[in-house]
């Protein structure tokens, strides 16, 4: 497999020859190469920053900085061994994007949704280019929550279940890679809380936010420590959003006494807690 760009002359160089650059970035922008599999991953291209390589092959942009980092010494092109480096490296350009508005404008949200974009625009100033991970058990609340956070200047990647294995490690691998954003604005990733909450390394990030509280808090602890464990070299903010009065705070509660149980408070109750969630847990999460 050579990659895309076969029909040029081998050993064309595009990092000595812009005209030739430009002509190829235009006829990427122009032809259906938007099915085409990076050559590592085996994932689509267009799902991750395609890049083509001075030497003319293309790949997605965590794939080709992956095999570089792996080969400090001898970095080179793992098609045709063109001795390669960063600045060797050439993205797509991306479809332009409106200017962000007002991020203070949220009356038409939900208080929630309100409540978070508040919180992500409050952390910007102190550390522009951080990065920020949002669990939620709900995929409907993550398609809400996409259009908000780019309206606040962000930049929104996505890991839920609907995904295939090789697409979430490449939104894994893209997010550990990413920089400040496509406006400097900051990374969010969206993550449902049974995909993103096992197996997988988020430790670029530094501030987590909960949207909703779960039943059994080990499964809340599991995601959260997808940021907060071994790599981790900032400090982590973990921020969980309680709707006040409503069922939420009763599954708070219940957290709270499952947390007491695990640690050996009633030992009693032990073997039933951790069967799962019981007709008393319901009739405490219901009781309004």
């Amino acid at each position: 497999m050579c990659g895309y760009m076969c029909r040029y002359v081998p050993g064309t160089d595009l990092s000595t020859n812009p005209e030739l650059l430009n002509q190829v970035l235009a006829r990427l922008q122009e032809e259906e190469w938007h099915d085409l599999d990076c050559p590592i991953c085996l994932s689509p291209i267009a799902d991750a920053h395609p890049t083509i390589t001075r030497c003319t092959h293309l790949f997605c942009r965590p794939c080709i900085l992956t095999s570089l980092r792996h080969h400090p010494t001898n970095p080179r092109c793992p098609i045709c061994r063109t001795p390669l480096s960063n600045s060797d490296l050439f993205s797509l350009p991306q479809p332009p994007q409106a200017p962000p508005p007002d991020p203070s404008v949220t009356k038409n949200l939900s208080s929630k949704t309100a409540t978070l974009i508040k919180l992500l625009v409050s952390s910007r100033p102190n550390n522009p280019s951080g990065k920020s991970v949002v669990f939620s058990q709900f995929t409907s609340m993550l398609n809400r929550l996409v259009g908000p956070i780019r309206e606040a200047g962000f930049e929104v990647m996505r890991l839920d279940g609907t995904m295939s294995a090789k697409k979430r490690g490449a939104v894994v691998r893209e997010f550990g890679l990413s920089g400040s954003g496509s406006h400097g604005g900051g990374v969010v990733l969206l993550a449902s809380l049974k995909a993103g909450g096992v197996g997988v390394s988020l430790v670029s990030a530094s501030r987590v936010y909960m949207m909703e509280p779960w039943w059994n808090p080990a499964v809340e602890e599991q995601a959260m420590d997808r940021v907060h464990r071994i790599g981790q070299r900032e400090k982590v903010v973990v921020v969980k959003l309680v709707v006040r009065g409503s069922v939420e705070e009763r599954m708070v509660e219940l957290q709270e006494k499952k947390r007491r149980v695990a640690k050996g408070a009633f030992e009693l109750e032990g073997k039933k807690t951790k069967q799962g969630i019981t007709l008393e847990d319901m009739q405490a999460i219901m009781r309004l």
